[in-house]
């Protein structure tokens, strides 16, 4: 018998210590299709709706397509995205309440709008609440992103959540085909579901939470060794968390889905806890100043490659600005050659594009979003490429297609160069989790003495295997790694660095 899955996505990583919000046109400059034209965008586009597709294909589904939002991480979203795609996602599920067999969604976790600081967990009780007026009882499946701050509410009102299981996160795609595999073995084989969750004190920087790296790794690792051993078991999360959503809910956290004995899944959950704790310290990274890292530099042996400058603190994919200063100002004026950076600056680009090709002009480039990301910075250079910004990944594995699919559309971009640097200048933030970012606008990173890269973990897998070494930089901006700088007021009891900050 064909089975009827109504299947939506809204994706947003939700930064609420930034100024400026999310927007409904942000969405719009992301991924925001519906109907029809959803399953048209999404199939080998290499996103997780690509990935549930390719099950539902296979599997025979019928598909009714309803709404996929989805935007670059930033500030909070304005209550209008989320009204839209509310309207759009519950006006499908009330005209086919009665023939749907199951949900599906692709979520991030960390979502928070203006009102409501878990997205999820209300979107997900409002199905619940809906489902049961109409006397239905359907599993419901959500696949998260690993940075996910997860309710008791997302759990409750879901039947099976499945999260990324890497960061860099190479295996969105991956996690969404695993997540359809799982309904469609609800499906095929109905019986009772048990979610156990436990929410954990502790609130870690992105760069303290990559998968090759402990704590990560080692709690993954007993995760997936539990799966192997318990066949009752249909999925272990080990959510890393978002910290910039000063929100109750933000932190690690751990979920287990199971068809057995509840209890047994909460002692797993136990062990896990236990093994986080072991390997805590490495969760919060100690970073060192520019002045301290270049003297680092100076002292390495002879070898081939850029170095690497980190600078976790304007990490794009963590929803900061991307147009930080605070490395490259001191980089330039310190005298080093051959620096390669990129830069949202829309400003920028115009200029660049109004001196034309081959012009010098005389920019000051980035720190234009707020205060808290260094001062611009004065360049004279040449204008050496103009472009739409559009590329394909390199890598469709990519972090970045978890977010957009393999397709970027980066808006107008300019590159300028002089003795000291090479600039990418792009109109819409882009973060650099695969080489395409750059190599699509002439710029050869691999042939830099320097590059000052925008992340924290996601850009590992494209850039760490063409870097000499490696630095992370202490740095202004709002993704910090040393979460005490950051105002939280809502983290009661939330521990936020090794020496045991609290907070409440």
């Amino acid at each position: 018998m064909t089975q009827t899955v109504l299947m939506a996505g809204l994706f947003h990583e939700t930064h609420t210590f930034l100024s400026q919000k999310t927007t409904l046109e942000d969405f719009k400059t992301g991924i925001w299709t519906e109907g029809e034209e959803m399953l048209r965008a999404a199939r080998g586009n290499g996103s997780p709706m690509d990935g549930a597709l390719s099950v539902a294909d296979a599997a025979g589904w019928t598909v009714i397509p309803s709404i996929q939002m989805s935007a670059m991480p930033g500030g909070l979203v304005e209550a209008a995205a989320l009204t839209y795609f509310e309207n759009r996602f519950f006006a499908d599920l009330a005209a086919h309440i009665s023939e749907v067999d199951a949900i599906f969604l692709i979520l991030h976790g960390a979502m928070v709008s203006d009102g409501c600081d878990d997205v999820e967990g209300r979107v997900l009780a409002r199905i619940a609440e809906e489902l049961g007026k109409a006397g239905r009882s359907i599993p419901v499946v959500a696949v998260l992103d690993l940075h996910a701050n997860v309710s008791q509410a997302m759990v409750d009102c879901s039947t099976v959540l499945d999260a990324y299981r890497e960061n860099p996160h190479r295996d969105a795609r991956e996690s969404a085909v695993r997540a359809a595999g799982t309904l469609d073995s609800l499906l095929k084989s109905p019986g009772d579901v048990h979610q156990v969750h436990r929410p954990t004190p502790y609130v870690l920087p992105p760069t303290g939470v990559g998968s090759a790296a402990d704590p990560m790794r080692s709690v993954l690792a007993r995760a997936r060794a539990i799966e192997t051993v318990d066949p009752e078991i249909i999925g272990i999360n080990v959510m890393a968390g978002y910290a910039y959503a000063d929100i109750a809910d933000c932190g690690f956290s751990l979920n287990a889905a199971t068809r057995g004995d509840p209890a047994k899944a909460e002692a797993y959950l136990d062990d896990l806890v236990g093994m986080l704790e072991a390997h805590l310290t490495d969760g919060y990274p100690k970073e060192e100043t520019l002045d301290v890292v270049l003297g680092r530099v100076d002292a390495l042996p002879p070898g081939s490659g850029p170095v690497l400058l980190v600078e976790a603190a304007d990490n794009i994919g963590g929803g900061s600005p991307g147009d930080a200063t605070d490395i490259l100002g001191p980089l330039i004026a310190s005298g080093r050659q051959g620096i390669v950076a990129a830069i949202n600056d829309p400003e920028a680009v115009q200029a660049c594009i109004k001196a034309g090709q081959g012009a010098e002009v005389q920019l000051d480039i980035g720190a234009k979003t707020d205060a808290f990301h260094g001062a611009p910075v004065p360049m004279r250079g040449t204008v050496r490429h103009l472009s739409d910004g559009a590329f394909d990944l390199e890598n469709p594995k990519s972090h970045l297609a978890s977010m957009r699919g393999t397709r970027i559309e980066m808006g107008p971009c300019a590159v300028i160069e002089n003795r000291s640097a090479i600039i990418l200048l792009t109109t819409h933030k882009t973060a650099p989790m695969d080489l395409g970012h750059v190599h699509s606008q002439g710029v050869r990173p691999e042939n830099a003495a320097f590059v000052i890269v925008k992340a924290a973990v996601s850009h590992k897998a494209a850039y760490d295997p063409i870097a000499r070494a490696s630095f992370n930089v202490d740095s202004a901006g709002l993704c910090t790694s040393n979460l005490t700088r950051l105002p939280y007021k809502n983290l009661s009891g939330k521990r936020i660095s090794i020496e045991g900050n609290m907070i409440g």
